[in-house]
């Protein structure tokens, strides 16, 4: 099932990590170390796609950047192997959008350079969700092999959602009234 639930929050961070062998076409043979944040860029994320249980099973990020940071988009997903995404080692990747049976998805690019066909893995040592099912937070590192080539890309990829401060307020709130309620209740002898 293909979904499109998108974070919405005061303040996202996504940091990508990339190491690109000798003639890997989408680094181009570079090192690139990048920071997203709502002051610098433009960051969606997405659960792509759930399991017919309604558990997510594939994320999508988009990370816009200004002139000094390069476009780029992440697929990672466990719906072709038919478990919900989560922390766990991941070989034998194909391409997201055409990954067969019993393979995960993995797709990264970067300033539109992308894999027509890709061998890879990744692994996922954290993800989490909020109450409305968005992405709160995920890490993962990951080698991609665009056509099967020798060449690797190599990244690590994290990020991070902070609830808007309305919402920090309000949990705020919530603590301080229960606090103040068990106080007045221990005063009245209850």
């Amino acid at each position: 099932m293909v979904i499109g639930r998108v974070r919405h929050a005061a303040a996202q961070i996504a940091h990508l990590t990339l190491q690109s062998q000798p003639g890997e076409f989408i680094g181009l043979g570079q090192n690139y170390d990048l920071t997203y944040t709502l002051g610098n860029s433009s960051i969606l994320a997405v659960i792509r796609r759930t399991l017919p249980s309604g558990e997510p099973a594939e994320l999508f990020f988009t990370l816009s950047g200004g002139q000094n940071i390069p476009f780029s988009r992440l697929f990672f997903g466990t719906d072709a192997v038919g478990i919900p995404i989560q922390p766990g080692v991941y070989p034998n990747a194909q391409r997201a959008d055409f990954s067969q049976p019993g393979h995960p998805g993995l797709d990264v690019s970067l300033e539109n350079r992308g894999c027509n066909t890709l061998v890879g893995s990744f692994t996922i040592s954290q993800v989490s969700f909020g109450a409305d099912n968005s992405i709160q937070s995920f890490a993962a590192n990951f080698e991609q092999h665009c056509e099967s080539q020798i060449p690797a890309l190599f990244g690590t990829f994290t990020y991070a959602a902070v609830p808007e401060p309305s919402a920090l307020c309000l949990f705020a709130c919530v603590a301080v009234f229960g606090v103040l309620a068990r106080n007045k209740r221990q005063d009245r002898g209850e």
